[in-house]
């Protein structure tokens, strides 16, 4: 378990979203199909499947923290509707690594400043989501999801361009759409606060 997950759920979202730097692997195993990825693809695509992975864990969780916390109806059925999206991603992750050995979804390695820092803003954003309500509380979790599913919509177009075979290709795209799609509501209730 990385220290990731190992904090509050749903809170985590920011921390992945706030950055994109990281380690990558040195993990280089063949795929089978004909034109295997090349060591510098591979790793591209491990660890921005890595990272995603991370993120969609972390956002299935999100409608457990917002549903303590009450809210507009829009943002409750939002929030329910990008939890459900990142469990069924999630698994949609899982399925694709049990048929290529090579996706590797453990390689998220990131340097130790980075993850401390990562961590120190994972404690900050938690403690402001925990500790405030009303417009206040909607207002942190929208900027919060805007920068976690911007984020993952880049990691699944990058894991996109550097897959060969056609359902990975496939299946991350389609990954970076559903994102694309939730990033724009959420960007549509930022533009229109609760009255």
């Amino acid at each position: 378990m990385n220290s990731q997950r190992s904090m509050a759920p749903g809170c985590l979202v920011i921390l992945a979203a706030l950055f994109g730097g990281c380690a990558t692997s040195s993990k280089s195993q063949p795929t089978t199909d004909a034109s295997p990825l090349s060591p510098k693809k591979l790793a591209i695509r491990n660890n921005a499947a890595s990272l995603l992975y991370d993120l969609l864990g972390d956002e299935k969780n999100l409608s457990k923290l917002f549903f303590l916390k009450g809210g507009r109806p829009e943002l409750k059925s939002l929030v329910k509707i990008i939890s459900s999206a990142a469990g069924a991603g999630e698994k949609k992750l899982e399925e694709l690594a049990k048929k290529d050995s090579s996706l590797d979804l453990k390689v998220a390695n990131l340097p130790p400043g980075e993850q401390a820092t990562r961590d120190a803003i994972s404690k900050t954003k938690e403690h402001d989501l925990l500790h405030s309500s009303g417009a206040d509380l909607e207002l942190n979790l929208l900027l919060t999801q805007a920068d976690a599913l911007g984020y993952g919509t880049h990691l699944a177009k990058i894991a996109a361009e550097n897959s060969e075979r056609g359902e990975q290709v496939q299946e991350f795209n389609a990954l970076a759409s559903t994102l694309d799609g939730l990033h724009q509501q959420v960007i549509s209730l930022l533009r229109n606060p609760p009255k």
